[in-house]
């Protein structure tokens, strides 16, 4: 708890007129201009720790806080204050008595992640800091997933200097052991959760950049000007698999930036589909809509519907006399997507299976008085079959016309023919039809009787 007054060299029983006398000669000592510019980095570091050690001690009401909790941000926890080989939390439980004592809290925190505090094993960090991923959006057709395709892309991102091997200074340069941090890359923080619950974390110290050592600026690397990095420009390539779908993502592993004692991001890129003017895509299978004339739909047809996704042009043909019906699919076998390969298999990579195509059918009927003469009707309905095929729907539909009275029949010849679209509107909501009151007391299990 005695740092600050090692800082300023004095005792911890120094008075004020000493800690301000001890803080003059340290100061003009350590003043960015009073040093060369070689020891002038290391000189504000110095300056920075004697002014806030002042800031704190010269005060009263600071320098008891501090030494009485080692600290003066009101949590009552200095970091360098507790052995965390042991149990901090005796300092804050009397150790029995109560439900949950401080080896249950103490036990909880080095529990988590399986390790320490925050699943760092024996509080120290457990795996390295990675560098953020590039993540790369790009939009697709239908036909770049059908046929596949190669995307290139122009990368920019960081390297490890080759000059300097990622440590930002020459080889001759003199390297002294970062004061902030004692030389370990990390500082260790005291976080607290709540009253008389603190956890530690680490975070990379920002004086040396994580690697515990400071230098000299006239030592700085001339290639990478003590960054540690310089730019790389290459051309990054990812394969698009045919029959890959919409919203995959494809990884180039360890392509994103470097950094000394990080590992290397990823470089993601996601491939999302434009909607096509023909096909519609289900899964590995294909729909699109056709129309056609009623002829053709009773009598027949050859025709070419469609250019596929590769060019080729797909003509159906129906046998004559075979009928289309609104609202058939004609299924066409294997011309669909291509299926794509598992990469787990021997050979990994290709696959001669494909999705189906579906062509949904739509009839167009003749418009009204369609016909070049009556005789035209008369020859049409000779073609055609004149009743109905089912049985039900005959019985269904046919009237006797002995149960009506005296031949009682209306000849309606006005009406219209209403779309589908067109009809009303029927889901506003109706008023609930109220139950009937049959005289029963529910509470009582006795029919009422109406007074006479």
């Amino acid at each position: 708890m005695s740092e600050l007054y090692e800082i300023l060299e004095v005792e911890a029983t120094a008075t004020s007129s000493e800690i301000k006398k001890a803080y003059r000669k340290l100061a003009l000592r350590y003043h960015p201009d009073k040093v060369t510019e070689d020891d002038r980095e290391h000189a504000e570091h110095k300056f920075k720790e004697l002014s806030n050690a002042y800031e704190i001690l010269i005060d009263e009401e600071k320098r008891l806080q501090y030494d009485t909790y080692g600290t003066t941000d009101g949590t009552g926890a200095d970091p360098r204050d507790y052995d965390f080989g042991g149990n901090p939390f005796d300092n804050y439980f009397g150790g029995g008595g109560a439900e949950y004592g401080n080896d249950d809290f103490y036990n909880f925190f080095q529990n988590m992640g399986g390790h320490g505090g925050h699943g760092v094993p024996n509080g120290k960090p457990r795996t390295r800091a990675r560098t953020e991923d590039a993540e790369i959006n790009v939009d697709v057709t239908l036909e770049d997933l059908f046929k596949g395709k190669v995307i290139r892309t122009t990368s920019t991102r960081n390297i490890i200097c080759v000059t300097c091997k990622g440590s930002g200074a020459k080889k001759s340069a003199i390297t002294k052991k970062c004061g902030i941090c004692d030389g370990e890359g990390t500082v260790r923080k005291i976080k607290r959760m709540g009253p008389g619950l603190i956890t530690q974390e680490y975070a990379d110290c920002t004086t040396c950049s994580g690697t515990g050592k400071i230098y000299r600026t006239k030592d700085r690397c001339k290639k990478c000007t003590g960054t540690k990095v310089v730019e790389e420009t290459k051309i990054l390539e990812f394969e698009i698999v045919k029959g890959s779908k919409s919203g995959e993502t494809i990884v180039l592993t360890r392509e994103s930036d470097e950094y000394p004692g990080k590992e290397t991001g990823d470089v993601k890129l996601t491939f999302n589909c434009k909607d096509h003017p023909v096909f519609t895509r289900k899964g590995d299978d294909l729909y699109a809509k056709f129309k056609i004339p009623l002829v053709d739909a009773l009598c027949g047809f050859s025709k070419v519907f469609v250019k596929h996704l590769d060019g080729r042009g797909i003509q159906i043909s129906t046998q004559p006399g075979k009928v289309i019906r609104p609202g058939d699919f004609i299924k066409v076998r294997n011309e669909g997507m291509p299926v794509k390969a598992s990469s787990s298999g021997w050979f990994g990579g290709s696959s001669s299976k494909r999705g189906d195509l579906y062509f949904e059918m739509d009839i167009e009927f003749p418009k009204d008085n369609w016909y070049l003469e009556k005789n035209d009707v008369l020859k049409m309905k000779n073609l055609l079959p004149n009743d109905l095929q089912s049985k039900y729907d005959i019985q269904k539909q046919s009237v006797d016309s002995d149960s009506l009275p005296e031949a009682n029949i209306d000849i309606i010849t006005d009406f219209s023919i209403a779309k589908k679209d067109a009809l009303p509107d029927y889901t506003e909501d109706t008023p609930k039809e109220e139950e009937p009151d049959y005289g029963y007391d529910a509470h009582r299990g006795q029919p009422e009787c109406t007074q006479q």
